[in-house]
Parts: structure tokens; C-alpha cells; sequence
């Protein structure tokens, strides 16, 4: 429980790759088939009706759109709530704090509750830091991916969700009435969880997600939201305070 915690807000999720389809063999044909004279398909409407146009699927579209102001992205801040919810031991916790990203591996998490903790990475090295236990943990981005088995993500995947879209099947809802869009992921493989992203009716922007595995369920809602704002790059270097202990994992 305390690894989901630790780290619950950065992104690790990708889906294995779609199972391929084998087709039945057929059977062999009692008789020789009796060939038959090419039929002419006519591509023309009808006399006096109407040609029938092919429709286009809404939900590209908007995908199309969250895949476009995301390719135009350079940096964000913003505040974040989230509720962790163990269904199967009937515990929830809250946790609040903010975010800065800079495109395309810069990343810092700070939680101001319950507890202090501060999370930077490059997505080379990544740094965990607990003020209250007066401890440090380093570790190198692969390494922690691998500790946490890919399982848990959030709407953390600013800079890769042409990629997120491709490797899941999407199912789009909502947008009547000035409501937003809801895109749910799920993996191709049938893996047991789903990704929901709540997107903005204005810009498409992803303010909020809800992560479910297994019998856990993840609520991650973004606020005060800034775009492509100034950002100080040195807030994502990291020193170890003095008297910190150093915990450093690399495999």
C-alpha cells in the first residue's frame, strides 16, 4: 500500500501489445465451387435518392484534438487533488499538492498533504524526499517503473498521448449541451484496468482522471491550471538537505 502512495500520481502505463487474430481454417469443399459471374457494384446513389455519405467517427475527432493541443505543450504548473480509494480494505486517502512540468522529461510533484513530500525527475533519476522522516530515496527512472509493474498512471502523460491512444481502445462520451468529453482507455490486451479522462468542453485539456485496478481506484483532479508559462528550470535539480539520509536503488 505504501509503494501505490508513494508515487501514485507519475505516470507508468503502457498496454501490451494487441493479441493477434487467428483465423479458422476452412473447410474443404465437398464439390468443386461453381464459379459465378462478377457482379458490378455501382458506387452511384440511386436514381432520384440521395448518395449516402460515409460518416465520420466523433470520437477521433476528439481524440484528434487531446493528441493536439498535448503536441503543443511546452510546460505546466498546476494545483492537483487526488483520493486514493482501497476498495477492498475500505480505506481512502487524500493527498494535495502541485505540479510542474517542462516538455519533454522535466517533472516535479510536490504534496503539501497529508504528508510533505517532494518527487523530482528527468525521467533519467528520480527523487523522493520525505522532510518528516528525514529520508531520501534515489533510484533511476527504469528501475521504479519496473518496481511499480507499469500498473498505475494518472493524467500524468502530458507529451504522450498519441502514444497512450494508440496502445489502448478508446470509447468517447459526454459533449452535449456544453458538457465535457470523456475518453476512457482500455488495454488491447484485456488487462484488468481502465484509464477515464475528463477533458475540457473549451480546449480539450484532460483536468481530471480516474484510474481503477483491480479493487483500487485513483481520482486525480488538476486546478489553477497555467500553460506554456514561464518556468524556472533550476527548481528541477535536486541536493539531498544535510543531515538527510540517502537511500540510492539503481537496479
Amino acid at each position: 500500500m505504501n509503494k501505490i502512495l508513494t508515487l501514485t500520481l507519475l505516470l507508468a502505463l503502457t498496454a501490451a501489445a494487441s493479441a493477434q487474430q487467428i483465423p479458422a481454417r476452412k473447410k474443404k469443399a465437398a464439390h468443386p465451387a461453381k464459379k459465378e459471374s462478377p457482379v458490378a457494384v455501382s458506387t452511384t446513389a440511386a436514381q432520384g435518392q440521395p448518395a449516402v455519405k460515409e460518416q465520420e467517427d466523433p470520437a477521433a475527432s476528439i481524440i484528434e484534438k487531446l493528441k493536439s493541443w498535448d503536441s503543443g505543450l511546452e510546460t505546466l504548473k498546476a494545483g492537483f487533488t487526488q483520493e486514493v480509494n482501497f476498495k477492498e480494505a475500505g480505506l481512502k486517502q487524500s493527498i494535495e499538492g502541485n505540479l510542474t512540468y517542462v516538455r519533454p522529461n522535466l517533472l516535479r510533484i510536490e504534496h503539501e498533504k497529508p504528508a510533505r513530500q517532494l518527487v523530482v525527475t528527468d525521467k533519467t533519476d528520480i527523487w523522493i524526499y520525505k522532510p518528516e522522516d528525514k529520508q531520501v530515496v534515489r533510484t533511476s527512472w527504469e528501475a521504479w517503473r519496473k518496481t511499480q509493474d507499469q500498473n498505475f498512471s494518472g493524467i500524468l502523460d502530458f507529451g504522450n498521448y498519441a502514444s497512450l491512444t494508440a496502445k489502448n481502445r478508446t470509447e468517447v462520451s459526454g459533449g452535449k449541451d456544453g458538457a465535457p468529453y470523456t475518453i476512457t482507455f482500455t488495454p488491447r490486451s484485456g488487462a484488468g484496468y481502465s484509464l477515464k479522462l475528463t477533458l475540457s468542453a473549451t480546449d480539450y485539456f484532460p483536468v481530471e482522471a480516474e484510474l481503477e485496478v483491480d479493487s483500487t481506484v485513483i481520482k486525480t483532479r488538476l486546478t489553477s491550471v497555467e500553460k506554456n508559462g514561464q518556468v524556472d528550470k533550476g527548481i528541477f535539480k535536486f541536493s539531498p538537505p544535510k543531515g538527510v539520509e540517502v537511500l540510492e536503488f539503481k537496479n
